[in-house]
């Protein structure tokens, strides 16, 4: 076989458990069914991923690095954009890519879903979340000062987990209600909220020093 072949083999597999995992989960999810989807043998799995946890694992990875590098490059085109914005748009993203989110959160949910082999973003990441360095990097340029590390952590784990959370809930079919019925919880409103957050957030990291 050929390193082409190779390569296209273990992408073949990669994309196959991406797509089981995030519809049947972890435990949902057999070293057989990634093999049929992927179109390939059992022995191909075990010869590029060791095994179904690894695969897993580098699964979780690349998903996370795909979400990190996304905000990271919106972060470097548009270096003055405040945080506010940043975070508007990383929740439009969200938003939009909500089927990705929904499984990335499904199979971190997983009891496998964390391990030594599962990173996400290591060192590129050190505040967590996908995307959270280029945060604290809007955070910095917009007030202008340092920011103490424990106080980062928190303004970063802030601004994300609120932004997550209403993205994972209002990209739900639950929560398509009519105007009339829900007139706090329109994409405008949704947006306005997130943008008090963060400038509550960055009132608090700049009182703080």
């Amino acid at each position: 076989m050929t390193e082409t072949q190779l390569k296209d083999t273990k992408e073949r597999l990669m994309l196959a458990a991406r797509t089981l995992f995030a519809k049947k989960g972890y435990d949902g999810t057999s070293v057989r069914d990634i093999a049929k989807l992927a179109g390939v043998n059992i022995a191909a799995l075990n010869y590029h991923f060791q095994g179904k946890l690894n695969l897993f694992h580098q699964v979780i990875n690349q998903v996370f690095n795909e979400t990190s590098a996304k905000v990271r490059e919106h972060r470097e085109a548009f270096p003055e954009e405040k945080v506010e914005d940043l975070a508007v748009w990383i929740f439009g993203n969200f938003l939009s890519d909500a089927d990705i989110l929904r499984a990335m959160f499904k199979m971190m949910l997983s009891e496998e879903g964390w391990g030594e082999e599962a990173d996400c973003g290591g060192e590129e990441e050190p505040y967590g979340p996908p995307g959270g360095r280029a945060l604290a990097s809007a955070i910095v340029h917009e007030l202008q000062q340092e920011v103490a590390e424990a106080d980062m952590y928190w303004a970063v784990k802030m601004i994300f987990s609120n932004v997550v959370h209403l993205a994972l809930i209002y990209s739900n079919h639950f929560c398509e209600l009519p105007a009339d019925q829900t007139p706090f919880h329109d994409r405008v409103t949704l947006e306005a909220d997130i943008r008090r957050l963060v400038r509550v957030v960055l009132s608090d990291l700049y009182t703080a020093v």
